[in-house]
């Protein structure tokens, strides 16, 4: 499996819209749900991509058989007091689960981070996620407490647990 790691670019929208659509059916544990990829386009995510460019915020992929198989944002806020922190977000395409590719863009979008003066990352992840946990432990993370109602899945809250770093 050769896979490519690099920051995304605003060619790639029509495959960050088909990666989108994958993980948002393959898991729960995201954020976004299929009905929210639904209503996105690739003018929108070529919109997206080119914000995401234009901000500090840190945004790569991994490439893996001419595909995206993973994301790892680190969303850095424009408020100056808030600028040494960010919030990082992880996804990739189940059939990649368990290869290295989370661990890989995790080191490359943090190595980012770092060089450009990041000194906390923060997440929130379900709190059942156990998998999920158990990679932002070893890595480093600590938890800071719960995040209460973190998702409504189909009308059912579930809970998150707020992890944070220090760089």
């Amino acid at each position: 499996m050769d896979t490519e790691y690099r920051m995304i670019r605003a060619s790639d929208a029509p495959a960050l819209l088909d990666f989108l659509r994958a993980v948002a059916g393959d898991t729960d544990n995201l954020a976004m749900s299929v009905a929210d990829v639904d209503r996105m386009d690739e003018s929108s995510e070529e919109l997206f991509i080119a914000e995401i460019r234009r901000s500090q915020s840190i945004y790569a992929i991994s490439i893996t058989d001419g595909e995206i198989s993973g994301t790892c944002e680190i969303s850095i806020p424009q408020r100056l007091r808030m600028r040494h922190r960010g919030e990082l977000a992880i996804a990739v395409r189940k059939q990649y689960w368990g290869t290295g590719i989370a661990q890989h863009l995790y080191d490359y979008a943090i190595s980012e981070a770092k060089e450009r003066g990041i000194t906390k990352v923060s997440l929130s992840v379900r709190a059942d996620n156990e998998r999920a946990k158990a990679f932002y432990r070893r890595n480093g993370f600590v938890s800071e407490g719960m995040d209460t109602r973190l998702f409504s899945i189909d009308g059912e809250y579930v809970d998150g647990e707020r992890f944070g770093l220090i760089l």
